[in-house]
């Protein structure tokens, strides 16, 4: 008999019955609204390249389950409540981690043996057996020769499922567990959630969890929580590291915000758009890492590139493009990235700009740079604007080197009033800089940090090339493939992310947009 007493009070939720999340946790939204916003979501991706198989790779889980995990119907079906939410622990131990989780259910019975089917049938868990453990009536699945096992029982209204070296020892925990001391009392979780909001998915990875070791390329200080939730319309994810004080601080005097008035100069129909609140001390520390700019640093001299750092304010914002004479056909040559075999300002148009917060001491720093650039094999000439909105140019310099041409760079007060270092090629000007408001806000905030990846513009600007852009030969061939195939089916995907420091750690939204219509 798997169903409890009829007298046993049923948990106020799934969290009730697990422990604290030591190594991580999962947390659901209601099943229903998860499932309705995850089937939205995989039909409007099956119009993508590759998104066929989504639907077919859904309908083979439905016959292999049994019941359509992602309707309601199909989880009333297999004896699971879609009113409520379920909620997975991640347990300690050496090796592969185990867990336990808590299903909300509505008919026990009708859950059991749907589990039993699935674990003997599909995962190969062919021996069963049942025991008391205390409060619990447990059933034990194995597989000959493994000591990892998986056990099950229903317990106040949740079927609560585990799997390791002693599964039901975990699920008989969950029938003796006073609710204070479970995850749904978890402080730091609480603390994630209202961070969070309302989210289909929550992952919560506590600092030194298993969980967060996995999710991370570096060992965070702190506490990591991310939320998923996937509708129609695309896929969004909200993330907050809660940091210690003084990680928080660090972090805090790192990106103080900045240059969000600059974004309105970039060309706003470029597919990449960036703002960083960085301290330029910082943006040194982290281009040192790279090989290829620590090389260039030092060829430049680090004196001079301290002082270009001394001399700018926090923040700067980059826009990329494709250049108005751009080869594609060198976008599918291996080499196109190799900027001493090729200039990649052929391809592509970058505009950079800075505030400035010594003109006098930037511009010598940067006068040295045009000086030092002769030793390197590259040529820097002397410009002068003539323009209307920056006529005011202070210093800029051209670069020409013998794969081609190089970027321009200097100082310049655009509309005669906002003074900035710029860095700008691939068939652009500081002349033809406009101003034009971000179509996304929060590019033109001074706080954190914003980038935008439209897809759909890239497409545009592709079109909009002559046929020689293709080359010709095999990489024209190539190249026309490439945007059959890959740029214009992505056209209707929009990127963007958020980050934003405060006392308590980092807030960051990420959004994965898909446009209406037919791809």
């Amino acid at each position: 008999m798997w169903v409890g007493c009829a007298r046993e009070k049923s948990a106020r939720s799934a969290e009730e019955l697990l422990p604290e999340p030591a190594q991580g946790a999962l947390v659901t939204a209601p099943l229903a609204g998860m499932a309705q916003d995850a089937a939205a979501l995989l039909q409007r991706a099956g119009g993508l390249p590759g998104g066929e198989q989504l639907g077919e790779a859904r309908r083979q889980v439905a016959a292999q389950l049994g019941f359509d995990p992602l309707s309601r119907e199909g989880q009333l079906a297999a004896g699971l409540d879609p009113d409520r939410a379920a909620a997975l622990v991640l347990l300690p131990g050496s090796g592969r981690p185990g867990w336990v989780a808590a299903l909300p259910l509505t008919k026990p019975d009708l859950f059991a043996q749907t589990l039993d089917r699935l674990l003997r049938e599909r995962a190969a868990f062919a021996s069963r057996h049942d025991e008391a453990r205390g409060k619990a009536r447990v059933a034990v699945y194995s597989r000959e020769g493994e000591p990892e096992r998986v056990a099950f029982a229903v317990l106040r209204g949740y079927g609560v499922l585990a799997r390791g070296p002693d599964p039901a020892s975990d699920v008989a925990a969950a029938a003796e567990r006073a609710p204070e001391r479970s995850l749904a009392h978890d402080s730091r979780l609480a603390a994630a959630r209202k961070q969070l909001g309302g989210q289909d998915l929550t992952i919560f990875a506590p600092a030194g969890s298993g969980l967060l070791r996995r999710l991370t390329s570096r060992p965070l200080p702190g506490d990591l929580a991310i939320g998923l939730t996937g509708t129609a319309g695309g896929l969004s994810s909200k993330l907050f590291f809660q940091a210690p004080p003084p990680e928080a601080q660090r972090i805090q005097a790192a990106v103080p915000g900045g240059a969000g008035g600059l974004a309105r100069f970039l060309p706003q129909d470029a597919p990449l758009i960036a703002r960083a609140g960085l301290q330029p001390a910082e943006v040194l520390r982290e281009a040192r890492r790279v090989p290829e700019l620590d090389q260039l640093v030092a060829q430049i001299g680090e004196p001079v590139a301290q002082e270009i750092a001394a001399s700018l304010l926090p923040g700067a914002v980059v826009s990329v493009g494709l250049s108005p004479h751009a080869n594609l056909g060198t976008v599918v040559d291996f080499g196109f990235l190799d900027w001493r075999r090729r200039s990649p300002f052929e391809t592509f148009q970058v505009v950079a700009l800075a505030p400035v917060g010594d003109e006098k001491r930037l511009q010598r720093a940067l006068t040295n740079v045009a000086a030092t650039l002769p030793k390197l094999g590259a040529k820097a000439t002397s410009v002068v604007s003539a323009s209307v909105h920056a006529d005011t140019l202070v210093a800029g310099w051209k670069v020409r080197y013998p794969a081609g041409p190089g970027p321009e760079f200097g100082i310049a007060r655009l509309y005669g009033k906002t003074v900035v270092a710029y860095l700008i090629g691939g068939g652009i000007e500081i002349d033809d800089l406009k101003e034009d408001p971000p179509t996304v806000p929060a590019l033109g905030q001074d706080a954190g940090a914003a980038v935008l990846l439209d897809l759909g513009k890239l497409a545009e600007k592709v079109r909009g090339l002559p046929e020689t852009a293709y080359g010709s030969g095999p990489q024209a061939y190539v190249a026309r493939s490439l945007v059959s195939q890959v740029v214009d089916p992505l056209a209707p995907l929009r990127f963007t992310a958020t980050a934003l420091p405060g006392a308590q750690g980092v807030s960051a939204q990420i959004d994965l947009a898909i446009a209406p219509g037919k791809p």
